[in-house]
């Protein structure tokens, strides 16, 4: 009789099951097996289950190197704990640092004065990262308003914030929001406050600024604090991870961020550093790989993977989403078949996938997934790709109500007479020649120009958009009277004094919508906002601890 083979352990083998999901959730299964985890994965209530346990402990949405914050950064206390994985900087070189992923990011009070001063200073001397200019008898914060105060507190953070729509495009899920989504969830604590020489050096530092500088701070807390109480902690965490990343780069690197003269230039160097920070951290088998590619073929390499990464965390994402809705028995904002038709309409008019008589908005990447989320939900029934790329691209561009009748303004030939010889000078032509064919930002660019310079003004009989109700479409005519009875008499009362003002106008108009989670037709997906950010915002889609 034949022996058993002899077991060096009682402890039982590995179960297969898990095995799979493991390596399904770290995206090591080819097509053909992820599929069928998929597959299972729908039908079975208890395998969802065990993939739900296993994805938190895995951490399965960092597919980006994340870097933390470093104990230089934040409170020096913090630094008690370090984690073995590596942040790379752009030039290749990994370092190990920082608080434990499950601490909550450093509150901006937290942030020492030291660090926080030389984030101040290098932002505000545009590209000179030096201190404060040494004071004999430094002003201490007494005698500030209490408005003031606050912006103070805050300053190492309002310090790299541009304006409100440049830390919303930080939120992305590829930039920062994703590492915002992993701090603790739930109301932030509230921060302690600095004091004391922390305090009075912060004081010194706002004092210091131009008047211009100190404004567009203050103006900054002001619409900061004007969000909705989970919106404007979102923000702020995104800016605390912004920020402790920028403290961690290279001096060149930081400066080279810091120093970008518009936020759009600041925005394209962090985009362009993080994706070499991304190109870095990749396997050496891939990074091999790219080697032994001809140039010309590495970028079109680097989109492929990019976008395999960012493809696989997003069903990821949208089926964890989806099991915990079922759970709680919530209902998504594409549920409503008005709802789905609008949302395609709208991406089809703000965008123009598809469109041989305008141009898109959109980069190829950004054109290439939103017409095949139109395909899978307008042939296939599904719906959740497309309001993903509808979510996403409603908070990259803004998109805002066509006039009623007339073509829109799209091209120099449209403007008045003034404008089109201003415009045949080269360096003004090139500022716009990227928005031409393109609502409404050819007309936001010439906004901006007559703004920025004195050579330029919009005459009172030319409109450069819609700026008064009889001027909309009747879609967005018939909306006004919703939103009138939802705003306060004070809020409509703001709204008419921007009559006439065009792009002030249709902003405080869409500003006001959202404020009482109404769509704008046109300018907005349709539905109730909340119900798109609890659907797509990574910091709403957290599953609660409880089924309450």
């Amino acid at each position: 009789m034949n022996n058993p083979p002899d077991r060096t352990d009682d402890a039982p083998g590995p179960d297969p099951a898990e095995a799979e999901l493991v390596a399904y959730l770290d995206g090591e299964l080819g097509p053909d097996a992820a599929a069928a985890v998929e597959a299972r994965l729908a039908a079975d209530p208890a395998y969802r289950d065990r993939a739900d346990a296993l994805r938190r402990p895995f951490d399965l949405l960092d597919f980006l190197p994340k870097p933390e914050p470093s104990p230089d950064f934040a409170t020096r206390t913090l630094a008690t704990a370090q984690v073995a994985e590596p942040a790379v900087s752009g030039t290749g070189t990994a370092t190990a640092s920082a608080v434990p992923r499950s601490r909550p990011w450093a509150r901006a009070a937290g942030i020492t004065v030291a660090a926080g001063l030389s984030l101040v200073a290098g932002y505000f001397a545009v590209g000179a990262l030096r201190p404060a200019p040494p004071q004999p008898t430094p002003p201490t914060a007494e005698g500030l308003s209490l408005a003031d105060l606050r912006v103070v507190e805050n300053l190492p953070l309002y310090a790299v914030a541009d304006d409100l729509p440049f830390v919303e495009r930080l939120a992305a899920p590829d930039l920062f929001g994703g590492e915002a989504a992993d701090s603790t969830p739930g109301p932030a604590p509230p921060p302690d406050k600095p004091t004391g020489k922390t305090l009075d050096a912060l004081a010194a530092a706002f004092r210091d600024l131009p008047t211009e500088q100190r404004d567009r701070v203050r103006r900054f807390d002001r619409e900061l604090h004007e969000l909705p109480a989970d919106r404007r902690d979102r923000l702020t965490q995104v800016l605390e991870c912004y920020a402790a990343w920028l403290d961690r780069l290279p001096d060149a690197e930081r400066a080279a961020v810091l120093a970008a003269p518009t936020a759009d230039a600041r925005m394209l160097a962090v985009r362009t550093t993080r994706r070499s920070q991304w190109v870095a951290a990749l396997p050496a088998a891939r990074r091999e790989q790219l080697k032994k590619l001809p140039p010309a073929e590495r970028d079109a390499t680097l989109w492929l993977w990019k976008d395999e990464e960012d493809r696989r965390r997003e069903r990821w994402e949208d089926a964890a989403f989806q099991w915990e809705a079922a759970r709680l028995g919530r209902v998504g904002p594409l549920e409503a078949e008005a709802v789905r038709k609008g949302v395609a309409a709208f991406a089809r008019a703000a965008y123009r996938p598809d469109d041989p008589a305008r141009p898109t908005r959109l980069n190829g990447v950004e054109q290439t997934r939103l017409r095949e989320a139109l395909d899978l939900a307008e042939k296939g029934g599904e719906w959740g790709p497309l309001g993903r790329a509808v979510y996403q691209l409603a908070r990259k561009y803004e998109t805002l109500p066509e006039p009623a009748s007339g073509k829109p303004v799209l091209d120099f030939p449209d403007l008045w007479s003034a404008a089109q010889r201003y415009f045949v000078r080269t360096k003004p032509k090139e500022r716009l020649s990227s928005a031409v064919g393109k609502w409404p930002d050819f007309a936001l660019g010439v906004a901006a120009e007559a703004d920025r310079s004195k050579q330029l003004e919009v005459p009172p009989t030319f409109a450069l958009g819609p700026s008064r109700p009889a001027e909309f479409k009747p879609e967005v005519r018939a909306f006004l009277p919703d939103l009138r009875r939802k705003a306060t008499a004070a809020e409509w009362k703001a709204l008419e004094g921007l009559e006439g003002k065009w792009p002030a106008y249709p902003r405080e108009l869409v500003k006001l919508a959202k404020a009482h989670d109404l769509s704008v037709p046109g300018a907005m997906p349709p539905g109730p906002p909340s119900a798109w950010d609890k659907a797509f915002d990574p910091a709403r889609r957290a599953a609660p601890k409880s089924g309450g």
